[in-house]
């Protein structure tokens, strides 16, 4: 019983410490760059957001957007970073958060998912 419970701390530390590295791969905040955008799928009033865009190596860009939102997130009061990395067959993801800013009582906590095909 302890030793199955040892296994699952070490993975679980090995598991964190394998994302934690492989931010590493993901873009640079200040290399992105954001864009307003209207998704013609979504219905209003949550259909306005943001595009994302980042250099990759290759001629390759990272792409991203964000929905119902009025903020880009990229300001430094928000201090946006990458937090993980998910490896996938045709895609590589990054998942950025980063500080809650509330103002003028309404809460925004920056949340943004970088995609880059493989």
């Amino acid at each position: 019983m302890m030793r199955n419970g040892l296994m699952i701390v070490l993975t679980s530390l090995c598991i964190v410490s394998y994302s934690y590295a492989d931010v590493s791969v993901c873009p640079k905040t200040s290399d992105i760059k954001a864009s307003a955008f209207t998704s013609p799928d979504t219905p209003a009033p949550y259909n306005e957001g943001f595009k994302y865009e980042a250099p990759a190596s290759g001629g390759k860009k990272w792409e991203g957007e964000t929905m119902a939102t009025s903020d880009t997130f990229l300001e430094p009061k928000y201090e946006l970073k990458p937090l993980s990395v998910e490896e996938q067959p045709a895609k590589t993801i990054c998942s950025y958060g980063g500080k809650t800013i509330e103002q003028n009582g309404e809460k925004s906590t920056p949340y943004l998912k970088m995609t880059l095909a493989k």
